[in-house]
């Protein structure tokens, strides 16, 4: 009997709880009630839709990333997205092909254009890389600033003695600099291994900076041009190029004497027979003696 006492008392509280409920909620506490759920659940699918929208934007930029294979498209994707995260990566992405593409691996050509073109790329990641130290920055991305930094110093580093377009006595890169930019790299994450390594690229060119230098300087001195015209490539003899004449070539020197003649099978030289004289063309011809005439043969007889 107790147990079914408290069930009813139980089911008679929540049927007085229910119907207090209704007698409150009525007239305009229902409809604010019912506005205030509307919105909430309206605000929950606005941000679901704008937070997807969001994803799909984001996703398409970070393919745009994954297949801009030209510097052209890394230009136009860091021009779209500036100021966001996404545009320093397109700079980082554009830096890293200037100066692993298109700087470092044409440094040793002996052309003076090819050479030229190099420092510029060199150059110009050099400028995206220094910009991003402080942009990475502000997005927290220290493992990218570290790149950074080191990536500069690269740049440095490579153009240490090379001299700049308009002036032989000053030069592209600077070795304090460059070693400036390495220990900024191996501040950051000290225990690292890429901050390890860029302590120790600073600590060469610090312990040798003169030797460096002077190294740098001679690796990038212009060598003096060969005399002459080169020779032609596919000259095995390396004879060099004809000269360019029109009309037979007319020997210079002495004429040239005729051989003596070759022994026959006994050992006799039997003698040449004297060359006819060659006719003056300046002279005319001596006329010819008149032929005497044809008479009537006397064995017809």
């Amino acid at each position: 009997m107790k147990a079914e006492q408290r069930k009813e008392i139980e089911t008679n509280s929540l049927v007085l709880a229910v119907q207090r409920w209704r007698q409150r909620i009525t007239g305009r506490s229902a409809y604010y009630l019912i506005g205030t759920i509307a919105l909430i659940v309206g605000g929950i699918l606005l941000y679901n839709y704008f937070a997807s929208e969001r994803r799909k934007t984001r996703d398409a930029a970070l393919m745009d990333l994954a297949y801009a294979d030209t510097p052209e498209k890394l230009k136009e994707g860091m021009e779209r997205h500036r100021g966001t995260l996404l545009g320093s990566l397109f700079k980082l992405q554009l830096a890293r092909h200037q100066l692993r593409n298109e700087g470092l691996p044409r440094l040793g050509t002996e052309n003076e254009t090819n050479l030229k073109q190099a420092a510029a790329s060199i150059e110009e990641a050099r400028k995206y890389y220094l910009e991003l130290t402080s942009e990475l920055k502000e997005h927290k991305e220290l493992g990218l600033v570290q790149e950074a930094w080191e990536s500069a110093g690269d740049a440095e580093q490579a153009l240490v003695g090379l001299p700049k377009a308009d002036s032989e006595s000053e030069f592209r890169g600077n070795a304090d600099k460059a070693i400036e930019y390495y220990d900024n790299a191996a501040s950051i994450f000290p225990d690292s291994e890429p901050s390890k390594r860029s302590k120790a690229k600073a600590d060469k060119i610090r312990a040798n900076k003169e030797q460096f230098i002077a190294d740098q300087k001679a690796l990038y001195k212009k060598k003096p041009s060969p005399i002459g015209p080169p020779p032609i490539k596919d000259d095995p003899l390396n004879l060099g190029p004809l000269p360019n004449v029109d009309g037979p070539v007319e020997p210079k020197g002495p004429p040239i004497k005729s051989l003596p003649p070759a022994p026959d099978a006994k050992g006799k030289t039997e003698p040449m027979a004297p060359e006819p004289p060659k006719p003056d063309p300046t002279k005319s011809p001596e006329p010819k003696p008149p032929e005497p005439p044809k008479g009537p043969d006397p064995k017809a007889k």
